[in-house]
């Protein structure tokens, strides 16, 4: 499955990574006739001709086989051969490769959302909702849309994508299952089951799913790119890389297969070989998204080598290259993976500095208000912690307290998660050791930063079974997270001791 690049697109379409279903469907079509939801039906399309429609099914079809890249080229035909075809526009968002163009693309698809059918309009509410950060208006507009079209494979799994971001994986698993069970041949639906049982880390049904959605569409990258995923969580590093390596002979361009490749070289040791795939994603990288997504892959084999002057080298050009492009939103990722790098190197002073930069590049990106405020709360959350590892007890508990209060007021799941997150690192600066673990516990588990500190503390506390089982989730878990580098090494090592004890 491909990665959403770290580089501050704001890439929200990582909630629409499945496409609408497809009924042939004209602009003169009787509307109450085809808003009434019959046993079977599907959601209807509602565009100028036979000729659009065939063509938004084969961009439909590409992106569903995560060709994101020709997917967007075809939705921008759609969109010009009918201008006003809401679900094209709503389809050129979730393709968007920068942040103005999800935007727009999303504002359009709402201005012409009133010709659409009922079921377009409850996409294009959710999708509208998730670019205002509005998640009970998008679990909402989900809701009703499975209401009105219960037998859409399509429906279901769009929720099961909204509960898998909010971390209810559980509640992502049934959906999936609803939408498997009315199209078992569901090929999107297969690999997104498959990660969320990953995410369980009930890996012996996830290899299930994904050896199953190679027997769908073994002519596609993804299938044997997503089992590759699977194979390097279990530490199956040889068997990974031969998986992705399947994938990039069926395409060259795939870049999450080179990225794939790099990771399990680091992870098994090899810097040189993790560089030389980072290398050769580059050299096939086609546009400037994929271009930083293959100098970050550069960036973090440096970080697993604990070469942190290279990685700033090279987050340095990134930065340059997003500057040349005018991506603000791009600027801001980059200077603010470069105060991670520096925070984790132990420098807080300049760890802030690229932080406050962060806020400054995406306050200027043309976000709405309520991404906008966002920014601002995760300038919170990392100033809170270059306090804390500056000893500014004052002032870590003051922005700590602050960031709270903003979540509580408008924050997303996510940053309901980083509360626990941040009270964790408070309490256990204060050396509240117990109050650390209990806040660790209620924040995101596929954090391998989390993991790791939580993992310490409780080897703190003497209780070596669930430091030993945290440190080594730290150290294998969500192989492809930004944050591993940071802390790999550290788990790997705080693993050996408990081991020895």
């Amino acid at each position: 499955m491909k990665q959403t690049n770290y580089s501050g697109v704001l890439r929200l379409v990582a909630v629409w990574a499945v496409a609408l279903s497809i009924a042939a469907c004209g602009q003169q079509q009787d509307q109450a006739a085809s808003d009434t939801a019959q046993a079977g039906a599907k959601v209807p399309m509602t565009t100028s001709s036979d000729e659009v429609l065939e063509l938004f099914m084969w961009g439909r079809a590409l992106f569903d086989d995560l060709h994101f890249v020709e997917a967007h080229d075809v939705f921008v035909q759609v969109v010009e051969a009918d201008p006003e075809f809401a679900s094209g526009y709503f389809m050129l968002a979730t393709t968007a490769l920068t942040a103005t163009e999800f935007f727009e693309a999303v504002a359009k698809a709402d201005e012409f959302a009133g010709s659409a059918s009922e079921g377009e309009q409850l996409y294009i509410r959710a999708i509208v909702a998730a670019a205002e950060l509005d998640q009970d208006a998008q679990r909402e507009a989900l809701g009703e849309l499975i209401a009105l079209y219960p037998q859409d494979e399509r429906t279901h799994a769009q929720l099961a994508i909204f509960l898998f971001a909010q971390q209810d994986f559980e509640g992502a698993v049934e959906h999936y299952k609803h939408a498997l069970a009315i199209n078992p041949d569901y090929a999107s639906a297969q690999n997104l089951i498959g990660y969320t049982y990953r995410s369980l880390e009930d890996f012996d049904n996830a290899k299930i799913a994904f050896e199953r959605y190679v027997e769908l569409i073994p002519d596609e990258a993804n299938p044997y790119n997503s089992y590759a995923e699977l194979l390097m969580e279990m530490g199956n590093y040889d068997d990974s890389i031969e998986s992705y390596r399947k994938a990039l002979k069926i395409d060259s361009y795939f870049s999450t297969s080179y990225a794939g490749i790099s990771v399990n070289e680091s992870l098994r040791g090899d810097a040189e070989m993790a560089q030389e795939a980072a290398d050769q994603m580059l050299a096939a990288a086609r546009n400037f998204t994929e271009r930083q997504g293959a100098m970050f892959r550069s960036v973090t084999s440096h970080l697993f080598a604990g070469n942190t002057e290279a990685a700033m080298d090279i987050s340095a050009v990134m930065l340059a290259k997003a500057e040349v492009q005018d991506n603000y939103a791009a600027m801001g990722g980059v200077v603010e993976y470069m105060g991670d790098i520096m925070l984790a190197a132990g420098d807080a002073v300049k760890a802030e500095h690229y932080y406050n930069a962060a806020l400054d590049h995406r306050l200027v990106a043309g976000f709405s208000e309520p991404n906008q405020a966002q920014a601002e709360r995760a300038h919170m959350f990392k100033t809170a912690i270059c306090a804390m590892m500056g000893g500014d007890a004052e002032a870590a508990a003051t922005r700590t307290a602050e960031y709270i209060a903003a979540v509580e007021m408008n924050g997303t799941a996510f940053e309901r998660l980083r509360i626990h997150e941040l009270s964790g690192f408070l309490a256990m600066s204060n050396e509240e050791n117990e109050s650390a673990v209990a806040h660790f516990a209620q924040a995101s588990q596929l954090n391998p930063i989390v993991l790791y500190w939580s993992a310490a503390v409780h080897a703190e506390l003497g209780n070596t079974e669930m430091a030993f089982d945290l440190a080594t989730r730290a150290a294998n878990r969500n192989t492809l997270s930004g944050n591993l580098p940071f802390f790999r090494q550290n788990a790997l090592r705080l693993v050996a001791e408990l081991q020895s004890e």
